[in-house]
């Protein structure tokens, strides 16, 4: 797949944003180490929104990788949790944009919120502790991910309103 130059600049301009976002948001501090709103998703968000699936996983990767890097956490299990949360989030966002039902930005956010807190529930019972009372932070996740997902979302709404990417991608063609 060939990508404009403009196409380029505008993947990288998101990918810088979400990296510093993502990165400032581990530094933040927390009630539990795994509970972030996930801001850096809003650039993820709205790549996928307005343009195409491949340019938000190009966006998420680079956030995840670089975002993990500068915060000191790409040699740890967590950037495990972080990147698959990420990917089934992303797909699962993908899938709810394509059905006939139509989620608003703030629904798909929603759901990309939840998901990612479950398959990370999930790695974690997977990967790190296979006992079933690790479901007993479902209620918390779930909670947490429908407000980080309506913050995120949110965000995400108001941003769309105001930045294009069709035509800034037009204008610059």
């Amino acid at each position: 797949m060939k990508l404009a130059p403009n196409k380029i600049s505008i993947l990288a301009a998101f990918s810088i944003l979400a990296v510093a976002l993502f990165t400032l948001e581990n530094f933040l501090p927390r009630p539990l180490p795994f509970l972030k709103i996930g801001l850096a998703n809003v650039f993820v968000l709205l790549i996928l929104w307005q343009l195409d699936f491949l340019s938000a996983l190009i966006v998420s990767l680079i956030k995840v990788v670089l975002g993990s890097f500068i915060s000191g956490l790409i040699l740890t299990p967590l950037i495990l949790f972080s990147l698959g949360g990420t990917i089934f989030s992303l797909v699962a966002m993908y899938m709810a944009i394509k059905i006939k039902i139509r989620f608003s930005i703030i629904g798909i956010s929603i759901i990309g919120a939840v998901i990612h807190n479950l398959s990370q529930l999930c790695l974690a019972y997977f990967i790190l502790f296979p006992n079933t009372k690790l479901f007993y932070f479902l209620p918390l996740l779930l909670a947490t991910g429908l407000g980080a997902g309506i913050i995120t979302g949110a965000v995400a709404y108001y941003l769309d309103s105001k930045i294009n990417l069709h035509k800034i991608l037009q204008v610059n063609a």
